[in-house]
Formats: C-alpha cells, sequence, structure tokens
C-alpha cells in the first residue's frame, strides 16, 4: 500500500537531511509516520509544502519526502501541475491531506480525482469554524471608541486580520472539504463543520499520536514549581491568553510567587518579523500586561523542542488552555499525557478530550474570574490536583495510544481502497 501524504510544514527530522530551519508544529506528523513505517505492507512519501522555495526530493528513514514550493503569487495550476508530477512518480494508492486550507490541499483533491486516486481529507483546526473567533472575542468596537490609541490601533489591526488576511483563506478550505469523498478527524465539533460543508462525505475518526517526549515524562506532585502555570501560546488573539493577563491581578493577591510560562516568542517584542496586520495583538497585549502591572508574572520562553516542553510541563503546577476555540488541541493531549492538572476553556471539540471535573476543570473562555477560581483550586487542594493528574493521564494514554491509533489509521486506508 503507497500512502502520499500532504503536509503544511517540513517535519524536523529533515531539517539536518536539506539545512532549512526545523519548525516546532506538527509533530503528528512524523509521530505516526514511525508508527506506520512499522507495517511492512505500508510505503509512505511525503509532499512538504515550501514557501521558502526550498527544492528537495529525499529518502530519510525509508520515508519518501517532495517539496512543493510556492508562494501567495503563485498560480494555481503550477501547483496542480507540479503536484501531479511528484504523484506520476511516486503512485500512490492512495492521497492523505493533512490541513485543508492551503491551495495545494485543493490540488491534491484535484490531482486524485482527475487520476482516479482515492483521497481523504484529515481535519486539524477548522478555519471555516474559526472565523468568528479571530478576534479572541475582544469588543473589537470599545476598543476603537476607547479614545486610546493603542486600543484604536489594535482593534483596527485585529479587524483588519480577520477580514482582509484570514477570510481569504476560508474559500480553499471549502473547496477542499467540499470537493472529499473521504473525511477524518477526531471529534464532534470538526464531525459537524464537515457535515455543514459536505453531508455526503464518509466520515471516519482516528486520533493522533503525539510526539516521543510526551511519553517518557510523569508529572510528580513533589517536584512541581509550586503555583506556576504553562500556556501553550500567546501569538494570536484566538489563543485567549488576555484572558490569562486579566486573571492574574486576582490570583496575584494570594499568591505572590505566581509564574506564568508562555511557549514561543514574546508577542511584542522589538524583532517580531511578521507582517504589519498581524501585530495589533501583540501591541494590545503589551498595554494590557502594563496596565495590570502583571509583567514580572509572566516569562515568555522562546521557541520550545517537545523535549523542552515536556520538561516544563512535568514540573508545572497547572496547565491552562484558554482558546477561544479549538477542534483537539495538540498541547492540551501533551498535558494530559504526563499529568500536568488542566483547566481548559469549553470550546470546540476540547470537551469530547476530558470530563470536567474528572480529567479537567472546565470554564467559559472569556469568564477570567472562573478561570482565577479554577486555578486557585488547583493550587489550594493537592487531592483535587492528583486526582486530575491521575485521571487525565490514564485517559491520554488511551486517546494518544501509538499502536493503536497507526492501526486505526490503516483500517481507514483499506476500507477506503475497499471501496
Amino acid at each position: 500500500m503507497k500512502i502520499l501524504w500532504t503536509t503544511n510544514l517540513i517535519p524536523s527530522n529533515l531539517v539536518a537531511e536539506i539545512g532549512v530551519k526545523a519548525d516546532v508544529l506538527g509533530g503528528w506528523v512524523e509521530a505516526m509516520a514511525k508508527e506506520l513505517k512499522k507495517f511492512d505492507d505500508v510505503h509512505l512519501a511525503i509532499v512538504c509544502k515550501c514557501e521558502n522555495g526550498e527544492s528537495f526530493e529525499v529518502t530519510v528513514d525509508d520515508v519518501k519526502y517532495y517539496s512543493l514550493a510556492y508562494t501567495p503569487s503563485t498560480e494555481y495550476n503550477v501547483i496542480e501541475s507540479h503536484l501531479e508530477e511528484i504523484v506520476a512518480d511516486f503512485k500512490p494508492d492512495l492521497i492523505h491531506i493533512e490541513g485543508t486550507e492551503f491551495l495545494h490541499a485543493k490540488a491534491a483533491i484535484n490531482v486524485g480525482k482527475k487520476l482516479s486516486i482515492p483521497t481523504v481529507a484529515s481535519m486539524q483546526g477548522i478555519l471555516n469554524g474559526q472565523y468568528n473567533y479571530q478576534c479572541g472575542q475582544l469588543q473589537i468596537d470599545d476598543m476603537i471608541l476607547s479614545g486610546k490609541v493603542t486600543e484604536i490601533c489594535a482593534g483596527m489591526l485585529l479587524h483588519l486580520r480577520k477580514t482582509r488576511w484570514f477570510k481569504k483563506r476560508l474559500s480553499h478550505e471549502r473547496d477542499v472539504i467540499c470537493g472529499a469523498k473521504y473525511v477524518l478527524g477526531r471529534t464532534t465539533w470538526d464531525r459537524a463543520h464537515t457535515y455543514s460543508l459536505n453531508p455526503e462525505a464518509k466520515y471516519f475518526s482516528c486520533n493522533r499520536v503525539l510526539r516521543q517526549p510526551f511519553y517518557e515524562f510523569n508529572w510528580d506532585i513533589n517536584k512541581i514549581e509550586p503555583h506556576s502555570i504553562y500556556v501553550g501560546n500567546s501569538y494570536y488573539a484566538l489563543k485567549g491568553f488576555h484572558f490569562v493577563v486579566q486573571a492574574l491581578p486576582q490570583l496575584i493577591k494570594e499568591y505572590p510567587d505566581i509564574k506564568v510560562y508562555v511557549a514561543g516568542h514574546k508577542p511584542f517584542s522589538d524583532g517580531d518579523k511578521r507582517s504589519f496586520i498581524k501585530k495589533g495583538y501583540g501591541a494590545y497585549l503589551k498595554r494590557l500586561i502594563d496596565d495590570l502591572k502583571v509583567g514580572e508574572h509572566i516569562v515568555f520562553t522562546g521557541p520550545l523542542s517537545a523535549s523542552e516542553v515536556a520538561e516544563r510541563l512535568a514540573k508545572t503546577h497547572v496547565y491552562v488552555l484558554c482558546s477561544a476555540v479549538e477542534n483537539s488541541p495538540n498541547t492540551l493531549g501533551e498535558a494530559m499525557l504526563i499529568g500536568t492538572p488542566c483547566v481548559a476553556s469549553y470550546v470546540g471539540g476540547v470537551p469530547d478530550m476530558a470530563e470536567d471535573g474528572k480529567e479537567a476543570l472546565f470554564y467559559r473562555n472569556d469568564d477570567s474570574s472562573l478561570l482565577a477560581w479554577n486555578i486557585k483550586k488547583i493550587f489550594d487542594s493537592n487531592e483535587l490536583a492528583l486526582k486530575l493528574s491521575d485521571n487525565s493521564q490514564s485517559r491520554a494514554k488511551e486517546t494518544h495510544n501509538p499502536q493503536k491509533n497507526a492501526e486505526q489509521l490503516l483500517a481507514v486506508y483499506k476500507e477506503i481502497l475497499n471501496n
């Protein structure tokens, strides 16, 4: 069985081979590929989207990798033609699309139809379901009318990013989902949104394999940094870090030693190379942190490797997922797999990952007071922390079982091919 994946990233295990910078995202691609290679009848190739123009065709660890280099100005027919050449070279039995919002995903659907190769589209986030949450439920009208220059500019940039930059990507995703005969997902939320766009598609469910370090670390209440919090992303308003910032003054009164560790670059650093339209949230966040005087309690870690994230989670008192919407966030799965007590916003597909009060504490994502209260409950009760840790780890080990999930994905491939 020859399977061709299309992905939005260059997997990190290619870095040494082709000499490009690793991306800390998309680790499930490498993790699942590693599991699939254990089946003798599976031959895997991966097509990587390369915005930097890198050109390569290389085999690493028995997986063949192709580059698909294009920029926003590249014409669609060029992308489709290049992908058709790759398909002709590898001759796959099935095409598996990871991520639906880019033009190469649309090209994969069309090439599959043209050459009568069955194609399955795998849901990551669903942009059409995320659109209304792109501003992180900030009150943009209040910001623009506030009379404060920072808030006015931030509000306008957030609105522009949503309507001018993000919105145009929605049609690509709709084309892919509407054109797919087979869809692969993991949650009730992605099932509902794919059904609303394409009720005729056959839906399959398969959970992800996470990166190896998260199976190796274990949370130990005797080795944690008390009153520490870990947040996986603060770069975009949708990720909701501003609500964590708003919860901090309430927590600092009772826990003056509290620290919030935030993975990734500081979203308002002087060296931020993002386009101007993407910087509005960073400016707002800086102003909010300064106004609430909580900066000394926040640590931006910079990009972390999988091992570094796992190590940080293992010694963190509470993990917080504060997003306005998510499908099945890997960061929550990683924290649960290690056993870090979790507080999570009740959004999107997150309720399919844990049970409130048993494996995590849920809160409405824009309610910073309830967020602070749930964090306090864990800080104040070792008994609760240990219960959440044990239960979440047990569930995550089942949800993210590498062998079981690889076998399930292989079963999906076989059913599609048998059709």
